[in-house]
């Protein structure tokens, strides 16, 4: 099963958790545990986000007039 997420679903994520830690009415236990859900949320959002940097990085190398690789020859996690 292929995951298909971007980091636009991952904003609307971490926005939807926002909402859910603002819910007037969660119980201490209700609030408790989405604090939690959060937290988990933001380490693994804070590892997609470096992931997502580390990307970037490698395009720009790849398209400077130093490190110039043609596509073709790119690892495909940089296609698109």
């Amino acid at each position: 099963m292929a995951v298909q997420n971007t980091l636009e679903d991952l904003q609307n994520f971490l926005f939807g958790q926002l909402e859910r830690l603002d819910d007037p009415d969660l119980s201490p236990e209700e609030l408790e545990l989405e604090i939690k859900r959060g937290e988990t949320m933001t380490k693994i959002a804070g590892k997609a986000i470096d992931n997502a940097n580390t990307v970037i990085s490698a395009m720009k190398l790849y398209n400077s007039a130093d490190g110039y690789v043609p596509p073709e020859k790119r690892p495909k996690m940089l296609e698109g």
